[in-house]
């Protein structure tokens, strides 16, 4: 089996390429020289399986400054080659099309890892979803007394009931007689009986959810809201009359658009 024989020191040898001498453009060999080196080197490479070592910085082989270069070399080896025939070539494109590029991979297991979190996160935001809704059902669902209200109708019910779970659960005035135009006789109206801020805030409550209540207007401290801004009243003579003492609220003749929410009360 023949051997590599390495070239005399300080002498170009075969199977080496001066890279100075290539770059100042002296002693490259012919076109059809080059050709036939790559086409060698082409070979080698496959008989191989790519195993051919560049000795030398890639840098120098690309450097295009010839007098930086000293004595740069690049030997193409191969353990396996046993040709004692080397060959010789243009060193920058020989390099150029042996050495692999490198490209940066994902870690393994990267795009299963994020998939996972995407989904832990959807999974917690639906949680936290059904958490919300269950704690708003809980504030406007709980278990009020309402059978002193009458009959009055079911949406009025509802409205009771939502009303009521959200502020104290105030006594609650349904059907009832009056000596004056009202809805309370029908079945259309209710009374919360209440004082002060807290009743400030159910008169803004049901004003907030007039629609998905269906609710026509609320009067409360003398004065009487529609759905676009409050309205002094006559003075009836007392605080009851004059609803300081209770919020009033009369619902329309069919059931509200909607679910009410909770969260545009305070």
């Amino acid at each position: 089996m023949s051997r590599h024989r390495s070239p005399a020191a300080g002498a170009p040898g075969r199977g080496t390429v001066d890279v100075r001498r290539l770059l100042a453009g002296t002693g490259a060999p012919p076109l059809r020289t080059r050709r036939q080196a790559l086409r060698r080197g082409a070979t080698a490479a496959a008989v191989t399986g790519g195993a051919l070592a560049v000795v030398a910085p890639v840098a120098s082989l690309l450097a295009t400054d010839p007098s930086a270069v000293e004595s740069t070399q690049v030997g193409l080896a191969s353990a396996d080659v046993v040709d004692d025939e080397l060959f010789s070539a243009d060193g920058a494109a020989l390099a150029a099309s042996v050495l692999p590029v490198r490209r940066e991979a994902d870690p393994p297991g990267l795009a299963a890892a994020e998939n996972l979190l995407k989904s832990a996160g959807l999974n917690d935001a639906a949680r936290r979803a059904e958490e919300e809704r269950l704690a708003r059902e809980a504030r406007t669902n709980c278990d009020v007394d309402l059978s002193d209200l009458g009959a009055v109708k079911p949406w009025v019910r509802d409205a009771a009931r939502f009303l009521s779970c959200l502020y104290d659960r105030p006594d609650l005035i349904g059907v009832a007689g009056r000596g004056r135009v009202s809805d309370h006789p029908t079945g259309r109206a209710l009374d919360l009986m209440t004082t002060g801020a807290h009743g400030d805030r159910i008169a803004a409550c049901a004003l907030a959810n007039r629609e998905a209540l269906g609710i026509s207007y609320v009067i409360w401290e003398q004065r009487i809201n529609y759905g676009d801004g409050w309205e002094s009243m006559e003075n009836r003579g007392n605080a009851t009359e004059n609803h300081f003492d209770h919020v009033h609220v009369s619902f329309e003749r069919s059931s509200g658009s909607g679910t009410p929410d909770p969260d545009l009360c305070t």
